[in-house]
């Protein structure tokens, strides 16, 4: 058996350093605030409408579909709370 060139396992392989890892992860420049807000007005507007219809909800046995609303609103609050907080940690880190 006559060996050739491509039977080296180190040829064509770049000299260098081996990297370790992953680079350090960075935070998104997106703060998600407005998804957020505009998240919780749409389930604040589901309700609203849905109070408007409360007997035919009643009667069709979907009363559920107001409770999801009142919770969807009510989580969107606390989400809204929680973005703003980290925007606000994101910003005071960059000034």
């Amino acid at each position: 058996m006559s060996t050739s060139a491509n039977s080296d396992p180190a040829a064509g392989v770049a000299a260098g350093p081996v990297p370790t890892g992953p680079p350090p992860l960075q935070p998104l420049p997106y703060d998600g605030v407005v998804s957020v807000a505009v998240g919780t007005v749409l389930w604040a507007v589901a309700a609203l409408v849905e109070l408007v219809f409360l007997d035919d909800l009643r009667d069709d046995g979907h009363l559920w579909w107001l409770a999801t609303a009142i919770c969807g609103f009510g989580l969107g609050l606390a989400g809204l709370w929680i973005v703003i907080r980290r925007r606000n940690r994101l910003r005071a880190g960059q000034g």
